[in-house]
């Protein structure tokens, strides 16, 4: 059952940065400039989805806004500098040339924060019908 929810979630990430990834390529004009969006786009989201991940998966039984309430300074910690290292790549320009990304607008990281929301919404959805299914 670990290992089928497993490939779920990984499946489910892929399909969404994918999506992500092909609709930002669509929205230029596929020059350069394009395809460096897109790449940010996508690196964002697959950044985004895995912490998403990270925080869903710390309990199989509760929500992500229960296990959210319990205290862990480490995830915290962890959290904290994987966004601040994705903000650092996407943000400061020398760090974007190494990685050949463009900067991303507030619409393009809304956008990225929904794909990943999106991506682990499914899994945050079973977890509450399991609930309700053993409690019934």
């Amino acid at each position: 059952r670990t290992l089928v929810i497993s490939l779920l979630q990984g499946a489910s990430v892929l399909l969404i940065v994918l999506a992500v990834y092909i609709t930002a390529m669509h929205r230029g004009d596929w020059s350069d400039e394009a395809a460096a969006g897109a790449r940010a786009m996508a690196f964002t989201t697959l950044v985004l989805a895995n912490i998403g991940l990270i925080l869903s998966n710390r309990s199989w039984s509760r929500t992500i806004i229960t296990t959210l309430r319990s205290p862990n300074t480490a995830m915290w910690w962890v959290l904290g500098g994987a966004v601040f290292f994705l903000s650092l790549v996407i943000y400061v320009h020398p760090l974007r040339d190494l990685f050949k990304f463009e900067m991303l607008h507030a619409i393009d990281v809304l956008i990225c924060i929904a794909a990943a929301l999106g991506s682990i919404l499914w899994f945050e959805i079973f977890k509450v019908l399991s609930r309700h299914i053993r409690r019934n």
